[in-house]
């Protein structure tokens, strides 16, 4: 009896276990995603950039084109509301002919409240050693010569410009550690959870032949590689090149 008992017991137990419904886990969540992005855009004062066409004018009254703009972005940073600097991206080699060269990315930035960002054109010298970035086809081909002091091109804007209606070739080059431009761009703008912000730093190529010095073709230089004072000319004309 004692055991039919204890069987009646353990047969009521499994029922009661087996009928028992079973729960399945809820899915996790998706995350929530938070993008940032900076587009990189130009202008030619008013005028739209194109390319390989005598559709613009510097200041000093020269018509020009432009076949090649390639430049080095370095030390990419949001301004927090305090002024402190958060570093987003080391560098980026841009072509301005290359749109997914254009678009810097950054996924989950931190949130809170900005108020610009800030970047040099070209790179710090840490970086401005031969070899010091990736040996892949867009760093070669923007490497400095090492009889000039090695590192890299910060700016390559090539093309053409007329004098008295004669096309003339032209290279705006610029290199080494004292050609470095650090830039600041003022714009309030907030990063919350989930959000897509997108700002758009404005290049206006015409500037880099405008201000502090109008830059003259037939005076200062058309080809200004290791012509220190073109060079530096160029370079405080860079200060101004972006907006936001």
């Amino acid at each position: 009896m004692m055991r039919f008992g204890v069987y009646c017991f353990l047969l009521f137990v499994i029922c009661c276990t087996s009928c028992k419904k079973k729960t399945e886990p809820l899915p996790d969540a998706d995350p929530v995603s938070t993008t940032m992005a900076l587009q990189l855009d130009y202008i030619t004062d008013n005028g739209s950039f194109q390319t390989n066409a005598f559709t613009y004018t510097t200041p000093a009254g020269y018509p020009y084109s432009v076949t090649k703009l390639e430049y080095y972005l370095s030390q990419i940073c949001l301004l927090r509301s305090d002024s402190s600097k958060l570093l987003m991206q080391n560098y980026q080699y841009v072509d301005a002919t290359q749109p997914q060269t254009n678009t810097l990315s950054y996924s989950n930035p931190p949130t809170g409240n900005y108020i610009g960002i800030s970047f040099n054109i070209g790179l710090i010298p840490s970086q401005n050693t031969t070899g010091a970035l990736p040996e892949v086809n867009d760093n070669i081909n923007m490497q400095w010569p090492d009889p000039m002091g090695g590192g890299y091109h910060f700016l390559k804007m090539e093309g053409y410009y007329k004098d008295a209606g004669v096309p003339q070739g032209y290279a705006m080059h610029l290199g080494t550690n004292k050609c470095l431009i650090p830039t600041l761009l003022y714009k309030k703008f907030s990063i919350s959870t989930g959000s897509e912000v997108i700002l758009k730093p404005l290049m206006n190529i015409n500037s880099w032949f405008r201000s502090p010095y109008k830059f003259d073709f037939n005076k200062d230089g058309n080809y200004i590689m290791g012509n220190d004072t073109a060079m530096l000319k160029i370079t405080a004309n860079g200060k101004n090149v972006f907006s936001l």
